[in-house]
């Protein structure tokens, strides 16, 4: 019998039958050579977990921005690809529901949880005490954060101290939140300024503007930060690496369901190897958590 996991009950889930079995490094393709062995399968009990009006439809609408590799982006011919699509897709077999995507900006995510304009959302979002307030987590990764700069690093930035550079976040991140207003008491204290925040909608439009110059650098997850060191020689990833002091998962709305039959279909996926299969797949070992636990923020 499935046992849910949560930060007070962590209780390994029992084998399933049915279900075939089959953990940093340079950032992925945009379309790896290899893919996962391991398969999936509907699995009965935890299909019959899933909220009525969802399991009659058989769809779950799921937010995401697809502008991140390689947790997830858009290819010429339209399609999405990455982590967060393919363990979606895992998911979604194992809770026999058809994945919908639904694109949209990183910062319009939590708002159309809220009004219940999707049912979930996988999009490197970091779980948070003040984002559990109002949506609830199922985590399924733990990041860090590094700093996109120009090559060589001309101004010396760093993750923890950009005293006067002009530094580019994703609009309504950790970083933009957190990270970077953080800096502000080091660098009065050195009698400098401290560093400009520039807002973008991705870490797309962010490396852009960096490139004509109108940034600095790039503070970001540092997923898409060592993909876009990969894909060209004019930047590189500036550390040290900031662990992220929470992890990341999938989101819902406040009291959904969904959370309890998603957060146990990933922990089904992390013991029957399909998760370790798709990190590899994308070289993100690095993000890899034991379980996946319903709102499991440290702070």
């Amino acid at each position: 019998m499935f046992k849910i996991r949560t930060r007070t009950s962590l209780i390994a889930l029992a084998a399933i039958a049915g279900l075939s079995l089959t953990s940093c490094s340079a950032a992925a393709p945009e379309t790896p050579a290899e893919t996962p062995e391991a398969t999936t399968a509907v699995n009965a009990e935890l299909a019959a977990m899933v909220p009525d009006e969802i399991r009659e439809s058989g769809v779950v609408r799921l937010a995401m921005n697809p502008s991140y590799p390689p947790f997830e982006t858009t290819k010429a011919d339209g399609s999405v690809v990455g982590l967060d699509p393919d363990l979606a897709s895992a998911i979604g077999e194992l809770l026999d529901l058809k994945i919908e995507i639904v694109p949209m900006s990183f910062d319009a995510i939590i708002p159309a949880l809220e009004a219940d304009k999707v049912d979930v959302a996988m999009s490197s979002i970091g779980d948070n005490k003040k984002r559990e307030e109002v949506i609830d987590f199922a985590t399924y990764y733990w990041n860090g954060t590094l700093v996109l700069v120009k090559k060589g690093n001309p101004l010396g930035i760093t993750p923890t101290l950009a005293c006067g550079a002009r530094i580019g976040v994703v609009r309504g991140s950790l970083q933009q939140n957190t990270f970077l207003p953080a800096q502000t008491p080091s660098c009065e204290a050195k009698g400098e300024v401290p560093p400009e925040p520039n807002a973008f909608n991705d870490v797309a439009q962010a490396i852009l503007a960096l490139q004509s110059d109108r940034i600095d650098g790039v503070l970001a997850d540092a997923s898409p930060v060592k993909d876009a060191e990969a894909k060209t020689d004019d930047f590189e990833a500036a550390g040290p690496l900031m662990r992220n002091p929470n992890p990341g998962g999938a989101a819902f709305p406040k009291g959904s369901g969904l959370v309890e039959p998603w957060n146990a279909a990933i922990n089904l996926l992390i013991e029957n190897g399909v998760y370790a299969e798709l990190l590899k797949k994308w070289e993100m070992d690095y993000v890899a958590i034991e379980e996946s636990e319903i709102n499991g923020a440290q702070e």
